[in-house]
């Protein structure tokens, strides 16, 4: 809660949101209006997350081409609710980054596509060229409150931050809408369910991509069937059109994790 309660903390997150341009949420108020009187402000939204009073505002929902031609859904909180979100997101980060396995990469410090491509160049190396590619269908969509704040629960024992966590989720169309700094802490909580019943496989996550490597086709069978099964145990499956077995002429490190591929 100190995150979320002293104003220096605060001002921190409010900083880190201000170093890209954003568009003004459904209040209509943008960061130069907010950024006037911006300590004051601050210390007002620290009382009232004090006294139980912060509940979010209503989110503006756009419309966004990706370039991959998808359109989605994004959300667009205002201001001060970003202020908020990224707040408790630099509080879980350090947490979550603990939970996680040393084999998942993206939206973590240092590790991105290339840790991933290194991860399962290794494992080719030691021999398993075969690999069971699963990419997860809807990951970034969906999801509940009240088992997104019990997962939390397992490592967090703060009960307010816990209430407040639940009551930012709840104030959006879903917990894993595009567009809120609570997103990738939220998109990793929810596969970290998934990663901890995997750890025996030779495996590597690049966002929500699995790829385990395999000795031969019928490990990676049996391995792209203990991913599915895992991933059903939260309700989620592969992609069909993405996901597959791939002998070794289809795993070179450096075709692996791409957008769409």
């Amino acid at each position: 809660m100190p995150y979320l309660l002293d104003v220096s903390h605060l001002m921190r997150a409010a900083r880190r949101c201000m170093r890209r341009a954003g568009a003004p949420g459904s209040d209509g108020v943008s960061w130069a209006t907010y950024r006037n009187g911006l300590r004051g402000r601050l210390a007002e939204l620290s009382e009232r997350i004090r006294c139980g009073d912060w509940h979010p505002a209503p989110i503006r929902p756009v419309e966004i081409v990706s370039y991959t031609g998808k359109v989605f859904t994004a959300a667009i909180p205002t201001v001060e609710d970003r202020i908020v979100h990224r707040a408790m997101s630099t509080a879980l980060d350090p947490i979550l980054d603990q939970v996680l396995a040393d084999w998942v990469s993206a939206y973590r410090p240092g590790r991105n596509r290339i840790t991933a491509q290194r991860h399962a160049d290794a494992h080719r190396r030691a021999g398993n060229r075969w690999a069971a590619d699963v990419d997860v269908a809807g990951a970034s969509t969906g999801g509940r409150v009240d088992q997104l704040v019990d997962w939390l629960a397992e490592h967090v024992t703060d009960g307010s931050f816990l209430s407040l966590f639940g009551r930012a989720l709840s104030g959006l169309p879903s917990p894993l809408v595009p567009g809120t700094g609570l997103w990738p802490a939220v998109f990793h909580l929810r596969l970290a369910q998934v990663d901890r019943q995997l750890d025996e496989l030779r495996i590597v996550r690049f966002a929500d991509n699995y790829l385990a490597l395999a000795p031969d086709a019928d490990a990676a069978e049996s391995a792209y069937d203990r991913i599915a099964v895992a991933l059903r145990s939260i309700d989620l499956s592969p992609h069909p059109r993405k996901s597959a077995i791939r002998p070794p002429q289809l795993t070179n490190p450096e075709d692996l994790f791409l957008i769409d591929g």
